[in-house]
């Protein structure tokens, strides 16, 4: 193994100091004695650890600058940045620019002794939170460049082994966070358009990945702090008076900034992912979702108004006959006319329930339970171009209006969006694929297509969220002028069935027997095949497969019945369903050969994964697939073998 000097002499200056920058946010992170009520101070700093990381990727930064993807005219201030981030790191709380150390530091050498007044708080307090060996799993370990940088660190023997707090100022580190960040933007705009559109997916994808190792919810609400905290300040930063003397105060901090009247704008990013990830989590858990828990993560709700989701039939006026939409699942235009409110188009989607007994027509109270999570789901979430849900205004149990007899079903409420006339009625995906005198979308439209759903798949997936019902039924769009003019690029998934936290064990409801249904779903999760059994609950990789199935549809423009000649589908006996996958696999019967031939090798890599399975996305077969590191794996493969493919192609 070569020596510290002979690694010196062989890596570049630039490396050296850009690897001095990830070893001091290493030992910042990883510092002992942190309060607890700070935690999310250490998750920023290890977030812009990894933006730093994400930069260094896309300029291919390594140890010598002969790849470097900088100009040589830029090179020296690039090193003037890194210099300063990497001072600032290693000199913050401990050292002065002369790297003596301070009188008073916020930290100290593990094992060294402070000379100096007793530290603010005993290491025994209840305050008081040392790091544990789990938080650096809490975010991705598998750069190569991570494990290089920390090995040249730690042969050059020039940093310390590991610090600890010896005091502890809220606000300075706040401002150290800040300053990191402002380097880090300083870095990303010496970028070109095409690098900044690089790491921009780059960014989202490790963000993906923090989510997937983030499980808990107390660790996802400080990650939306420590997402916060920029947002805080550039609203802070953005809303001077337009008083020139208030405002010369207010940037001196001579004068408060009245933030009251400040607009909150839209959460993005790692805080919208943590946000909604921990409400996806707690909704259920009465002991979990308070009041304190929705201020945390700034909902706009109380706890009870979130749970409030359950409307009156009364207030519900059906339109229409109830109409198959090629599946189980049916749709039916109403209004919505609560009372003192104004009347509101809606459409509904029914979802039924057996009674657990002939004593009662009311629902297992878990299938009660689970609806209301999912309606007060849908309704919180409005961020349709996250998850491309609709918004949903509530649930009702449904019964005939004048006997009373209860149809053991309930009414999801969706809200038509703002674009579309309110006599407009959701077009489904299999709608289309089926209308008679359409012409086939173009092939631009239809990878465009393929794109956003596999995008929204993996957004929902990388915050826990299952669909456990796709199918093209359940992909609609809304187009005032008819199904010649939908636009494709828009399209909302709807039909979400009784869907729990990935991390969650109880997953006791079956799907129903139905074959529209079933010939999109895998094998091990059709008809009444209990999702407890040998196969270990509903997983993540089934979405994966139906939204193959999804993909091959909109290949070929028709419905999998048509393109598997199943005919007479909604009455098919369970073993024609049951064959599917292992039908569009086989080579011999030539549906991936006619993806080849029309759609080229990229689409035929995309669906064939999907419907593979874990196999395809380096997961083993049976693997458990909420394990966080299972699901990293799953996640980042799910973007290399769909979502990077599709992105990338040019039609």
């Amino acid at each position: 193994m070569a020596d510290p000097g002979t690694m010196l002499a062989v890596v570049s200056l630039t490396f050296q100091v850009f690897s001095g920058c990830v070893k001091g946010y290493q030992l910042l992170t990883d510092a002992k004695h942190m309060p607890s009520d700070c935690q999310y101070l250490r998750v920023r700093l290890k977030t812009e650890q990894h933006r730093l990381l994400d930069w260094a990727d896309i300029v291919r930064l390594a140890e010598q600058d002969d790849q470097l993807l900088i100009s040589s005219s830029s090179k020296w201030l690039l090193m003037d940045v890194l210099d300063q981030q990497n001072k600032l790191l290693h000199q913050f709380g401990r050292l002065d620019e002369k790297y003596k150390k301070l009188s008073k530091p916020l930290l100290v050498d593990d094992g060294e002794d402070f000379d100096g007044p007793p530290p603010a708080y005993e290491a025994n307090s209840p305050t008081v939170q040392r790091v544990d060996s789990d938080f650096q799993r809490r975010f991705p370990q598998s750069e190569a460049l991570l494990k290089k940088s920390l090995a040249w660190a730690k042969k050059s023997a020039q940093y310390p082994r590991r610090l600890k707090w010896a005091t502890f100022d809220k606000a300075k580190i706040e401002g150290l966070a800040l300053k990191l960040g402002g380097f880090n933007d300083f870095l990303r705009d010496m970028l070109n358009s095409t690098q900044l559109e690089s790491l921009a997916i780059k960014q989202t994808r490790t963000e993906f990945q923090i989510m997937q190792l983030n499980n808990n919810i107390g660790n996802l609400v400080q990650l939306f702090q420590s997402a916060l905290l920029t947002t805080k300040h550039e609203r802070r930063r953005g809303s001077f008076s337009t008083n020139p003397v208030k405002a010369f105060l207010q940037a001196q901090g001579l004068e408060d900034i009245e933030e009251e009247n400040q607009v909150a704008k839209p959460l993005k990013g790692l805080a919208a992912l943590a946000q909604f990830k921990a409400l996806h989590s707690a909704i259920e858990n009465p002991e979990e979702f308070t009041d304190d828990f929705t201020c945390l993560i700034k909902l706009e709700h109380t706890a009870s108004e979130i749970r409030s989701v359950e409307l009156s039939r009364k207030d519900i006026k059906l339109l229409d006959q109830e109409v198959e939409d090629g599946s189980d699942l049916q749709r039916v235009e109403a209004i919505y006319h609560p009372p003192h409110s104004r009347k509101t188009s809606v459409w509904i989607e029914w979802k039924t329930f057996d009674p657990p007994n002939t004593q009662t027509s009311n629902p297992d109270p878990k299938i009660l339970e689970r609806v209301k999570a999912l309606a007060a789901l849908l309704k919180e979430n409005n961020r349709t171009e996250h998850f491309r849900a609709p918004h949903c205004l509530g649930y009702f149990r449904d019964y005939d209006m004048e006997t009373e007899e209860d149809h053991c079903r309930f009414g999801l409420v969706f809200e038509k969006p703002a674009s579309a006339h309110s006599t407009t009625r959701p077009l489904s995906l299999h709608s289309l694929l089926t209308w008679q005198n359409l012409d086939m979308p173009s092939l631009t439209s239809r990878i465009k297509l393929m794109s956003i759903l596999s995008e929204t798949l993996e957004r929902l997936h990388a915050v826990n969220w299952l669909h456990k019902g796709l199918r093209s039924s359940n992909i609609l769009f809304f187009s005032d002028s008819g199904p010649e003019d939908v636009h494709y690029d828009a399209p909302y998934i709807s039909g979400f069935d009784y869907s729990r936290p990935a991390t969650n064990e109880d997953m006791t409801e079956k799907p129903p027997e139905n074959a529209s249904s079933d010939v999109y779903r895998h094998p091990n999760v059709q008809g009444s095949r209990n999702r407890d059994g040998v196969h270990g609950g509903f997983k993540k990789s089934y979405d994966i497969y139906s939204l193959g199935i999804i993909l091959l549809e909109i290949a070929y423009w028709k419905p999998i019945e048509d393109i598997l000649a199943i005919k007479d589908l909604p009455n098919s006996r369970p073993s024609v369903t049951l064959k599917v996958r292992q039908r569009l696999l086989d080579d011999k019967e030539g549906y991936m050969k006619f993806l080849r031939g029309n759609l080229g090798e990229r689409v035929v890599g995309v669906v064939g994964a999907c419907l593979e399975g874990p196999r395809a996305f380096g997961v083993e077969e049976g693997s458990d697939e909420r394990r966080e590191e299972v699901g990293v794996v799953l996640q980042r493969m799910f973007f290399e073998r769909v979502v990077g493919e599709l992105g990338g192609m040019r039609v």
